[in-house]
């Protein structure tokens, strides 16, 4: 067992890169807030994924909230690459315009965080990137903003291919 696999579960997030004519989306549960004002958030992305090269082209990223009826295609975001499949072929979800950076939003997601690269450290065999939040946006799990009080349907990965959510119901991918 890896040391890190004490932290789980962890939330699960979806970070789209690329652009909407050609997008990438990877499962990304090292994501954290860090500043409220202004309002920046970090993500973890390994030095070998596709994400990392496109993001450093772009300077920009879009961190997505999915839901657990979207478990299938966060499957196959995390499990395969984007330099060798075209995931958007593979994926159920909606690419859709973002309204501030050129990293496309996903529709069925229940929030959709865009965000600037003002800042990446290298952290061993991962970079984390540090992203302004320049614009957040609701996709079609909510019918207008949130709902704070009922979040059961929030996907959290356990670790390997075991997702949990809010309620403690165990999924499998």
């Amino acid at each position: 067992m890896h040391v890190l696999e004490y932290l789980y579960p962890m939330r699960t997030f979806l970070i789209t890169s690329g652009s909407l004519e050609n997008p990438n989306v990877m499962t990304a549960d090292w994501v954290t807030p860090l500043s409220m004002n202004p309002p920046l958030l970090g993500v973890a992305i390994a030095h070998k994924r596709h994400t990392k090269k496109l993001i450093d082209k772009y300077g920009e990223f879009v961190v997505s909230v999915p839901t657990i009826e979207l478990l299938k295609d966060v499957w196959i975001a995390g499990t395969l690459s984007g330099a060798k499949v075209n995931k958007a072929e593979k994926l159920s979800v909606t690419f859709v315009s973002s309204k501030k950076v050129k990293a496309p939003s996903i529709k069925e997601c229940q929030a959709n965080l865009e965000c600037k690269v003002v800042d990446a450290v290298e952290t061993g065999d991962h970079v984390f990137y540090i992203g302004e939040i320049v614009e957040v946006t609701y996709g079609d799990a909510f019918n207008d903003k949130p709902d704070v009080k009922n979040y059961n349907f929030i996907l959290h990965i356990s670790f390997g291919n075991s997702f949990t959510t809010n309620s403690h119901e165990i999924y499998r991918a």
